[in-house]
């Protein structure tokens, strides 16, 4: 372990997957998770911080891991068209996506391309390490790092001698860990008489990660660790937020297993500074109707799917990311024109796109055009310049100022999104009850993310053991800056323009 010439204390950051704030504060309140009640009553709880836009794991994990929304990271949801290779670019997924697109090149896409060829934005392994700090990271997706990490899984190493998608080692920190796959060091839970093998997704689950997470803590192995929970986010889309919450019983043991590697919260909390937070929420569907089809557009030739791509005649790509959709035009297709085509469909509720240095976004109360400029000022303190309707972002105005309503930091998580090809030319967010589903065509039946609205967007922050001066993040955004602060690596978190 680099041991750092100051007194900062090692940091633990804790990321579960997909848990909506109000239910774990009900879970909370109720005394269902009394691990992670302790560490908000020693610190300070956030349940309004705000998440990226897509809000999808992907581009959050990003958000979390650099600190830049997704135009800047690089990451802009689980499926992206790539204009260059003329193909639809699919990180993980449903069962039936990734196995219609084919497992092997999904695997290929999560594993070693998102992190080795997608990400543009520096890492907190990265910039960390550059200033004297280790790493250790467990089943988090975006791990990029100065360390070389072989496979260990005889299964793919066997693959990789015929294989031109996987490759022989990834990049990480220092120590990296996830499941049977990648490991650091031998520590007895990989495997299938441990917490691994081919039935429990060869240790890429909660309980391993729970393992490996007291193991660092007991070890004092790094100076930053970052342990990630995922479960949370499946049981949402399959069965509901009551299953969620039933849920966050096993999610809090986990956390206490981690802190009774250190004698409890209190010893934790001695040694460690701690963050614990969700990437998005969840938003439940409706029983029916609930999938949104964007095969067709009017008057427009569109080609969807996971072999998508611009034929001779075709006018759009489509490529929906849960109840977010990027929509990607040909030349000549005006954006505005297919923004109102598609604003009051049956679940759409807003489009967005750029242009002339503004963003622009529609609804079906009218529409608004943005930039960073003289005009009122945000909870966060920027001062942007406003036309048209802000009803069409739920904004209210008053006294130079104005507060967000159904759309939590929507301007300047729009602003985020926008600013790259990636992204596509529209992008639009569903309405609550609705969603666009993926390219595969199929969706989740229980609740689902992605769009703009305040259900998929906010997220909790717990944080306790920093020093005066250190508060929570109220931004996924604002995380990585923090923390580089409190390592004395980097500034804090502070406004955004890209």
């Amino acid at each position: 372990m680099t041991t750092p010439t100051d007194t900062r204390k090692p940091v633990l950051l804790l990321v579960l997957d997909g848990i909506r704030p109000d239910v774990l504060r009900s879970a909370m309140e109720a005394g269902e998770t009394p691990n992670l009640g302790a560490l908000a009553d020693r610190g300070e709880a956030v349940w309004d911080a705000v998440s990226v836009f897509p809000s999808i794991t992907p581009a959050a994990t990003a958000a979390i891991a650099t600190g830049e929304a997704p135009a800047k990271s690089g990451i802009v949801g689980h499926a992206w068209y790539d204009e260059r290779e003329r193909r639809v670019v699919i990180y993980g997924a449903m069962t039936e996506t990734v196995m219609a697109t084919g497992p092997i090149k999904v695997f290929h896409n999560n594993v070693w391309r998102m992190n080795r060829d997608d990400l543009h934005a520096a890492t907190l392994f990265e910039t960390l390490h550059d200033r004297g700090f280790d790493g250790a990271c467990v089943n988090f997706p975006v791990r990029r790092g100065p360390h070389t990490h072989p496979v260990r899984l005889k299964t793919v190493g066997g693959y990789l001698k015929g294989s031109r998608y996987l490759g022989p080692s990834v990049e990480g920190p220092k120590q990296y860990f996830m499941g049977d796959l990648f490991y650091s060091q031998e520590t007895g839970f990989n495997g299938r008489k441990a917490s691994g093998g081919v039935f429990r997704s060869a240790g890429i689950n909660d309980e391993y990660a729970a393992r490996i997470g007291a193991m660092l803590v007991r070890e004092r192995s790094a100076p930053f660790n970052l342990v990630y929970f995922f479960k949370g986010d499946s049981i949402a889309h399959h069965h509901g937020l009551e299953a969620q919450r039933e849920w966050l019983r096993t999610a809090d043991g986990y956390a206490g297993r981690i802190f009774a590697a250190a004698g409890g919260v209190d010893g934790l909390l001695e040694d460690y500074a701690v963050l614990a937070l969700s990437d998005h929420g969840h938003a439940p569907l409706l029983p029916g109707r609930r999938h949104v089809d964007l095969r067709r557009i009017p008057d427009l030739k569109v080609s969807s799917g996971i072999k998508a791509r611009f034929g001779r005649n075709d006018d759009a790509v489509v490529v929906p990311n849960g109840r977010s959709a990027l929509l990607y035009l040909a030349d000549g297709i005006a954006r505005e024109g297919v923004a109102e085509s598609l604003v009051g469909r049956r679940g759409v509720d807003l489009a967005a796109w750029s242009g002339g240095g503004w963003a622009n976004a529609l609804s079906s109360t009218g529409g608004l055009r943005f930039r960073p400029g003289d005009g009122p000022r945000d909870p966060f303190g920027r001062s942007w310049e406003l036309e048209g309707d802000p009803r069409a972002l739920d904004l209210d105005l008053a006294g130079g100022m104005f507060e967000y309503g159904d759309y939590p930091d929507a301007l300047e998580r729009l602003w985020g999104c926008l600013h790259t090809p990636r992204c596509g030319d529209v992008v639009l967010s569903a309405t609550p009850g609705y969603t666009f589903g993926e390219v595969s065509g199929g969706y989740h039946k229980a609740s689902d993310h992605g769009s703009l609205h305040a259900e998929d967007s906010n997220v909790f922050v717990l944080a306790a053991g920093f020093t005066v001066g250190e508060a929570a993040p109220r931004r996924i955004t604002d995380v990585a800056p923090m923390l580089l602060s409190h390592f004395g690596a980097g500034r804090p978190a502070e406004e955004r323009v890209l």
